[in-house]
């Protein structure tokens, strides 16, 4: 529990060079700003974020995030910016830097690049959950009212929502979350360097809906969904 009401957190972000998808997908525009600029204005806008700390391979990224007020970790290893190498890994290198060069911590904050249209306040009100309950993580889930259904060996199907909600009507259904730690995380510093994992209970998942939770972008045809959907109201 976060009981002290000025406490702050850093806010990490990856940024590799490399996307088969999209060329320079991190830098690539959208609305006439590069794609990172997007995540980073919004984790300006957090007053409980000491500091954006972005972790890269890339001069560009580096420039952009230095203009931007960040701090950066420069040059991000090779065998940490391929693409086999996982969030997990990569935050544990950005962790041993910031504790190195800036400062030891608790908790940390975490947003990926290609999601960028969040709403209004969902990092925050992970936070919130953070600081008023015992709890070690908190992230965003994408809210369904759905059936899911599993495919096995030999496509064979399985229904993995609850047999009791599926002919409920909609309203009267239970939450299924899609976990979304990429659009809003925050979590224990220890969850992520002693147990390699983003996080642990207990955690809280900060539901949210709308068309921002369609967006994730690796291809071009992404840029221009998100274009058009940033000019509706989110």
């Amino acid at each position: 529990m976060l009981k002290n009401q000025n406490y702050k957190i850093p806010c990490f972000i990856l940024a590799r060079k490399n996307s088969k998808g999209l060329k320079n997908k991190n830098i690539f525009p959208l609305d006439k700003k590069p794609l990172i600029l997007h995540t980073i204005e919004y984790a300006k806008k957090c007053k409980f974020v000491s500091d954006i700390v972005i972790s890269t391979d890339d001069k560009r990224i580096k420039k952009i995030s230095e203009k931007n007020g960040c701090k950066v970790l420069f040059p991000r290893p090779k065998k940490l910016s391929n693409d086999n190498a996982s969030n997990v890994v990569a935050l544990k290198h950005l962790i041993n830097f910031y504790e190195t060069n800036i400062s030891k911590l608790d908790y940390f904050a975490f947003m990926q690049i290609t999601e960028p249209l969040r709403p209004k306040n969902i990092l925050k009100n992970c936070f919130e959950a953070i600081k008023q309950k015992n709890l070690n993580s908190a992230f965003a889930g994408f809210v369904y009212k759905k059936n899911f259904w599993i495919e096995t060996k030999g496509q064979i199907y399985k229904p993995i929502s609850p047999i009791d909600e599926r002919n409920k009507p909609r309203q009267k259904r239970k939450m299924i979350f899609r976990e979304d730690c990429g659009v809003a995380l925050i979590t224990r510093r220890d969850t992520l360097i002693k147990e390699n994992k983003l996080f642990k209970k207990p955690f809280e998942i900060i539901p949210y809906s709308g068309i921002c939770g369609y967006v994730d972008i690796h291809e071009k045809k992404d840029i221009k969904i998100a274009s058009l959907l940033k000019k509706i109201k989110l």
